[in-house]
């Protein structure tokens, strides 16, 4: 098959890829996804894009004062993001969100979501039955504290079940540009 002769006759994933990679963001978004992937998702190369899959700048979340950089789903369920919040000429900042099993994180920190919240302040931590999400900026305090945070084990537990459920209906949104990031050494 030929190459595309321009960056408009590229599917609509490839383009958003190149336009995600200009981002002065971008190194961040590359870090956090590989971090998040191999923490998170079991077996991630052998089911990417069929259970698992991450989307560049998804026009599901587009506002004046930012955008959705990356999302990553897992059945049938957004799983994590990362935001870029720009409030004003100049401002740029990262917001990052995971979704974790509520049980798994409580019993993970040995407390409940409530003492979760106030022991990390610097985090947003909110719940939604079984599920909790903890949200975070791209500022020293807020990466402390989610770094310090055992997210891990109980976000593995909630992808897993996600992948066993079903396929990922995503699927269409997948980038394998920005996903071969969470496989690189």
């Amino acid at each position: 098959m030929p190459s595309p002769d321009s960056v408009s006759e590229l599917p609509l994933r490839d383009t958003k890829y190149r336009e995600l990679a200009r981002y002065p963001e971008f190194g961040i978004v590359t870090a956090w996804l590989r971090d998040y992937i191999r923490s998170s998702v079991p077996n991630a190369r052998m089911s990417e894009r069929e259970y698992w899959s991450v989307a560049c700048l998804p026009d599901n979340s587009v506002s004046p004062t930012g955008r959705r950089l990356v999302s990553v789903y897992a059945g049938d369920l957004e799983v994590a993001g990362l935001h870029l919040d720009t409030p004003g000429p100049g401002l740029r900042n990262v917001q990052g969100w995971i979704t974790v099993t509520r049980e798994g994180l409580e019993e993970a920190c040995g407390a409940s979501l409530d003492r979760i919240a106030a022991t990390f302040p610097a985090l947003n931590v909110t719940h939604s039955g079984a599920m909790a999400t903890i949200a975070w900026t791209e500022t020293p305090e807020s990466r402390e504290q989610f770094d310090a945070l055992p997210w891990r084990a109980p976000a593995r537990a909630l992808v897993t079940e996600l992948v066993r459920t079903g396929r990922n209906r995503w699927a269409d949104l997948h980038s394998p540009q920005i996903a071969q990031f969470a496989f690189e050494d």
